[in-house]
């Protein structure tokens, strides 16, 4: 929860509360819309694998992001696909539903927008936005960065 408060702090230029954050049962977590019944300002995704843990975060749209350790060639499609259902709050079982494409994926009837990621070496890395996305930051984030009062 850390790393995606701090990541959607940055994101949104102020302080996001974990009282924001909304974590409902089979449901993919999400920042709290706002009270007069607004969108969310942002939608995140958490990723992790062995000690990776990455958070993607993206205004105006909705974003999924999926890494796995051993950058092996077969495990990028599988990483494009479920970065789609994250991103879509899709089951896993609807990962047999997505069709990749060079642009990035379809599901659904819904188009979204790939960017692979080479920031995690020895990783397989996706990131799905509903939206394009014309540049993907990345920052490695120290643990005492995250929990520093």
């Amino acid at each position: 929860m850390a790393l995606a408060l701090a990541a959607l702090t940055r994101a949104l230029g102020r302080e996001v509360l974990p009282s924001e954050l909304r974590f409902a049962f089979e449901e993919k977590p999400r920042l709290a819309a706002a009270a007069d019944g607004a969108r969310a300002p942002a939608d995140f995704s958490i990723a992790h694998s062995g000690a990776l843990v990455g958070c993607a975060v993206l205004r105006g749209g909705r974003v999924g992001l999926d890494v796995e350790l051993d950058g092996e060639a077969r495990l990028a499609d599988w990483v494009a696909r479920e970065a789609v259902v994250k991103a879509a709050g899709l089951g896993m079982r609807a990962v047999k539903e997505v069709e990749l494409n060079g642009a990035g994926a379809r599901c659904r009837g819904e188009h979204w927008h790939a960017r692979r990621l080479d920031q995690f070496p020895g990783a397989a890395a996706c990131v799905m936005t509903s939206v394009a996305v014309l540049a993907v930051e990345a920052r490695q984030v120290r643990l005492a960065e995250l929990f520093a009062p």
